[in-house]
């Protein structure tokens, strides 16, 4: 049996911080060591717990960026090939370049989107596919930008995310 990525990512997460499966099930996760085991070694998926376990115990939130790709098959995944380079330095440029693209691209594509999504050439659609390829590129990017750094300078990833959702509740964007 293959083991997926969320597996991998969450064995790995316990083995930054040194502690065996049993240790987990004392330092505030609630499941069983034979829980981990089996997600750890991809009988059963990750479950949100779990990572939701690392995101707010060890400030690591690249096991549940890993399990949301995994559970919905679409998504952000951790990149991981032989031309990433997660350093901290590396992301900020690269998050530049793809926030610049993003950019450049959506101004392309807001010249088409007045044209009435029926009326609408080929061609059109090209553009603002183009657009929402590179607005990927720049979520993908972000993403990892923000927990690399959290993770490096110990920002915490959940009081971010928390304080973001605040900022939204308070300016009416989000209902609580």
């Amino acid at each position: 049996m293959k083991i997926g990525r969320a597996a991998q990512e969450v064995k790995l997460a316990r083995e930054e911080v040194g502690s065996t499966q049993l240790e987990l099930t004392f330092d505030g996760y609630y499941g069983s060591r034979e829980s981990i085991s089996q997600q750890e070694n991809g009988r059963y998926q990750v479950q949100p717990e779990l990572t939701k376990y690392y995101a707010e115990k060890h400030n690591n939130p690249f096991p549940a960026i890993e399990a949301a790709h995994e559970y919905t098959n679409w998504g952000i995944a951790k990149l991981n090939g032989e031309a990433v380079d997660l350093h901290r330095t590396s992301v900020s440029l690269k998050t530049k370049e793809e926030l610049t693209e993003a950019l450049e691209a959506i101004t392309e594509a807001s010249k088409k989107l007045t044209v009435n999504p029926k009326a609408i050439e080929q061609m059109e659609i090209k553009v603002i596919e183009k657009s929402i390829q590179e607005c990927i590129d720049a979520i993908t990017a972000l993403t990892h930008y923000v927990a690399v750094l959290c993770k490096e300078y110990g920002i915490s990833w959940m009081k971010m995310w928390s304080q973001h959702k605040v900022k939204l509740i308070q300016r009416r964007f989000l209902k609580q």
